[in-house]
This record gives structure tokens, sequence and C-alpha cells, in this order.
């Protein structure tokens, strides 16, 4: 059976992670106040501003950042930093029956899909190919906050700040 995560709404938890190749704590803090001005809470993974050569952190590392998320019950949507390389690591790393017990909004794209893939796959929980940090920015078009919150929560008014 498919599952679905709870929609998002205005107040709650956002869970930022780095799961692939580093980005600046510059653009990353960019990204994290642009989420927190539209009503947002933050939790920051533990190795988000990690660098270690083209990856962020360890698989493991990584990996566990990505579980803390799902474990956590204040978090409602997981938003990775970026892709690039390195997500498939991860994988091997991940508990299913937690990540199904404690469904998420998990969105991203680029290298980040293998990830939202697996997770339908084995988890059987429903992932959007959207946003990632770093698209939360004021020069992103706007159609593309519209369509990821049209389909995650049941907000209607304007993403852009």
């Amino acid at each position: 059976m498919v599952i679905k995560p709870p929609q998002l709404q205005k107040g709650d938890t956002v869970g930022i992670v780095t799961l692939g190749s580093p980005l600046s704590a510059n653009r990353i803090n960019e990204g994290i106040s642009y989420v927190k001005g539209l009503g947002y809470e933050v939790v920051v993974g533990e190795h988000v501003y990690a660098a270690n050569g083209f990856l962020a952190a360890t698989p493991g590392q990584m990996a566990t950042d990505l579980m803390n998320m799902f474990a956590n019950k204040k978090v409602k949507w997981i938003l990775p930093t970026r892709g690039g390389v390195g997500v498939e690591g991860i994988l091997p790393y991940l508990d299913f029956s937690i990540i199904a017990q404690n469904p998420k909004i998990v969105s991203g794209y680029s290298d980040i899909t293998i990830l939202l893939n697996v997770l339908y796959e084995y988890a059987q929980l429903i992932t959007f190919q959207s946003l990632l940090l770093i698209d939360f920015k004021t020069n992103t078009p706007k159609y593309n906050f519209d369509q990821f919150f049209h389909a995650t929560s049941n907000i209607t008014s304007p993403w852009q700040i």
C-alpha cells in the first residue's frame, strides 16, 4: 500500500540534509533564511555543512542525518540542500521500516532522484520530484514553488518573498 505523507502547513518543521555534494555555508544559510521567511521552522542535520572531498560527508554520516529526520516527530518535510554525486552511497544505510512508519514529504531532483525512487520502491512512500534548498532564492520561478506547495499542502498564498 502506498504511503502518502501528511500535508505541509505553515509553522511545520523542515529538516535540512546534505546527501551528496557539499554546498557552501553561505548558500545553505541563504536557503534556510528563505525557508524560515515562508513561515517554517528548520532543523539542520549534523553534517549539512560538512565537506569531504566531492562528498559532503561519509555515506554513513549522510544516511544518519536522513534517518534522524525520519525519526524526528516534528519534521514534516525533508529538504536536501542539493543533488550532486554520492547519493547512492547512503542507500545501504537506510532503514525502510522506520521510514515507512514515519512518512515525511521528501523533495528533490538531480541525484536525489535515486533516493526518491528507492523510498517509493522499498518504503512505499510518495515523494516529490521538486524543490531542493538551492532553489530557495528570489530568482526561482514562482511556478516552481506553486506546483510544489499545491501538491503538498492546502496553502494557496504566493510563495515568493
